[in-house]
């Protein structure tokens, strides 16, 4: 179902498990609000103005979502998402540009709402009080095509998803950083362990910090590895 990373055409995907990081009760508490997440019952107005639980899908990139690292801007800016009959080969690549199709989001029900889709002509911004039901974390790849659907739909200019790879992979790495750090110290105060994670990832070593190295992908086993042994330090301490 792919296509060439080349191709001018939008990419499909090789099977719907490779969209996802977590579903259902796979999805983490300690992991940072990113770009591909899914949330539910979110009170928003619809075309007639009638509010009512929808889900959406975060469109926003984490810097720009990010004053500072760790808090949210008041809005973030998010696309609703609903249930969708499951689209084919034909239907990701060859149309249905204004959707991110979700097929088998929320494999655990058996209802129509198993199979969504992101629709890009239903767009909201939202204050991040509102988004704590998260069901569903795209992977690297879901993320990625999330952007160059997004993009597509708004642009007709299609990047291939290595692209968007590059400038994304950082800081999803310091995503998963932070999700790793936040479930060790096993804190109530989650804030202030993701504060003190971006604080290790920021310090000055006589060189480019470790958050500067993300951005190179073999730098990430060695960040990480450094990152293991000061918690285990710091449990020590």
């Amino acid at each position: 179902m792919s296509h060439d990373l080349e191709s001018p055409y939008v990419e499909g995907v090789p099977d719907w498990d490779a969209l996802y990081r977590a579903r259902g009760d796979e999805v983490s508490a300690t992991r940072p609000i990113f770009t591909g997440d899914v949330f539910t019952s979110v009170q928003l107005p619809g075309s007639t103005g009638k509010t009512k639980a929808r889900s959406v899908v975060v469109l926003q990139h984490p810097c720009s979502m990010r004053t500072n690292g760790v808090d949210l801007a008041w809005q973030v800016l998010v696309a609703e998402v609903s249930n969708r009959t499951e689209l084919d080969e034909r239907g990701w690549v060859g149309g249905n540009f204004n959707l991110m199709p979700l097929p088998d989001v929320r494999p655990e029900v058996t209802s129509q709402s198993r199979h969504q889709a992101a629709n890009f002509d239903n767009l909201y911004t939202v204050a991040p009080d509102l988004l704590t039901a998260r069901v569903a974390s795209l992977s690297p790849f879901g993320v990625n095509l999330l952007l160059q659907r997004w993009v597509h739909y708004s642009s007709r200019v299609v990047v291939p998803t290595h692209t968007f790879h590059e400038q994304t992979v950082a800081f999803y790495e310091e995503a998963d950083l932070i999700e790793e750090w936040c479930d060790v110290t096993s804190s109530d105060e989650l804030r202030v362990e993701t504060q003190a994670c971006l604080d290790w990832l920021r310090a000055d070593r006589e060189g480019p910090t470790y958050q500067e190295l993300l951005k190179n992908p073999q730098s990430h086993s060695m960040i990480r590895r450094a990152m293991r042994q000061a918690l285990k330090e710091r449990n020590q301490s």
